[in-house]
């Protein structure tokens, strides 16, 4: 498995290679429709955003793809009427793929179009090895009409691949009433691509969102072999592998401005295959999750790995609960588990949750209060720590008291939460034990020891964020 990073330095907002389809910048918009949240609904003034494009069809259409991978490697919800219920179906390979079906996949996954044309592959980092890890890809098939493949790409990594024996393919990547089209010159030419969305560090939480305020969605795409053009209604780039210019990046939805960079050389990134001990592992955790999944189901594979006596399985289960929007089973494993890696997957889980799309957070803030029981001021709480704190605030002594106080904490999310910040943003504190699910004695003396390295009013010894 190839694994694909976005650049070698660390995470920033990025403006994305979507520019150049310019409503393509609302691509990731289209993940606020998985989610399910509580009954409850949204503030009125969130920003409404189409869950499809207007023109397409109802449900059944033809098949336009098929999987090319074994059972349960890719996980759909059907048919259209029913995108938000919970139940994720498996599907077997050769399955005719619709229009309409939402896709998900973790890694290894793979589909071809009807005719043969086009391949596109999953590639992601469940194992959390890089900066910004992707830890799921969601596409939804749309009709192909002139072109050999065509979707939206909600969120995640792929390639896709020239499979013809001649000729070029062509492929549509859509968004809410705009469009991007990839031209495959050459039979075997191959095209990575990223879209993942992160909220920016020191931005707040708002239970209504300001405006302009949105996770930033970071872009790009690489030439892997031969070339290929990239077109929208307002620019055009032809791109080729190395030596040539190979790589588009994007830096943030609000900026329109496209990065074309001339590589030399494929990246590292783009070449070496996952083979690290804990890339192994989580091949080997999603290939028992396949069994249990065919076997049982989805919910009932996904409660077996989170009892597992392996770390691996227990972060896998718990990635997955996010990726398939199983909040409620999240939440629940969260209360219930008592070991810290769990809580620690949880935390990186539901922070990859709410950075998808706008209104990702406003939807996790509703659902905690509705089913989570959490009182609202416990739950904005909560959302304000899964976002990240900006240098203003970790120059402040009060920062650090804050969250040495919610220690002691009646509730257990927000104690959780503020040991997670405290143990990345102070290197010198995890030598402190700290057991969020401890008495209160042994709550009160975790916040004394805290004090005494950090006092109050005073800056730590040394603050350093954490990129993920």
């Amino acid at each position: 498995m190839s694994a694909i990073k976005l650049t070698s330095r660390p995470f920033r907002p990025l403006h994305s290679f979507l520019a150049v389809g310019g409503g393509l910048l609302l691509l990731a918009a289209f993940v606020s429709d998985v989610a399910r949240s509580s009954a409850q609904q949204l503030p009125k003034d969130l920003p409404k955003l189409p869950l499809l494009p207007k023109d397409l069809p109802k449900l059944p259409l033809a098949p336009v793809a098929k999987s090319t991978t074994e059972a349960a490697t890719w996980l759909r919800r059907l048919p259209l009427e029913k995108l938000l219920d919970k139940d994720w179906q498996v599907v077997k390979p050769k399955d005719n793929l619709h229009p309409g079906e939402m896709l998900l996949a973790g890694n290894e996954a793979a589909l071809e179009s009807n005719n043969g044309a086009v391949r596109l592959a999953v590639i992601g980092d469940m194992c959390c090895s890089l900066a910004m890890p992707v830890l799921e890809t969601a596409i939804l098939l749309l009709p192909s009409g002139e072109f050999d493949l065509e979707f939206a790409f909600l969120r995640g990594r792929i390639e896709l691949t020239n499979l013809k024996t001649k000729g070029a393919a062509k492929v549509r990547i859509r968004g809410p009433g705009e469009s991007c089209e990839i031209v495959l010159e050459e039979p075997g030419t191959k095209v990575a691509l990223e879209i993942f969305g992160r909220w920016p560090r020191g931005t707040s939480f708002h239970k209504v969102p300001k405006p302009g305020e949105h996770p930033s969605i970071a872009a790009m795409l690489l030439v892997v072999k031969g070339e290929a053009d990239v077109k929208g209604p307002n620019k055009h780039f032809s791109l080729k592998a190395p030596p040539g210019p190979a790589l588009l990046e994007v830096d943030d939805l609000g900026e329109s401005e496209v990065t074309v960079k001339h590589l030399d050389k494929l990246p590292a990134w783009a070449t070496e295959e996952g083979n690290t001990e804990r890339s192994k592992l989580v091949k080997a955790t999603l290939a028992k999750f396949r069994k249990l999944a065919i076997a049982k189901s989805v919910p009932q594979a996904l409660d077996e790995l989170v009892n597992s006596e392996q770390e691996v399985e227990r972060s896998t289960a718990v990635y997955l609960m996010g990726a398939t929007d199983d909040l409620e089973r999240l939440g629940q494993t969260l209360r219930e588990s008592k070991r810290p890696d769990v809580w620690n997957a949880g935390v990186l889980a539901l922070r990859h949750w709410i950075g998808r799309a706008p209104g990702q957070d406003q939807k996790l803030y509703l659902a905690m209060i509705a089913k989570g029981k959490f009182k609202p001021g416990e739950a904005e709480q909560a959302l304000q720590l899964l976002h990240s704190f900006g240098d203003d605030d970790l120059a402040k002594p009060e920062t650090y008291e804050y969250l040495i106080d919610l220690l002691d904490n009646e509730q257990l999310a927000l104690r959780g939460l503020a040991s997670w910040h405290l143990h990345r943003l102070v290197p010198a504190g995890r030598k402190l034990a700290f057991n969020p699910w401890g008495t209160k004695e042994e709550r009160a003396a975790a916040v004394e020891a805290w004090q005494k390295l950090v006092p109050p009013g005073k800056l730590p010894p040394k603050a350093v964020p954490d990129g993920k």
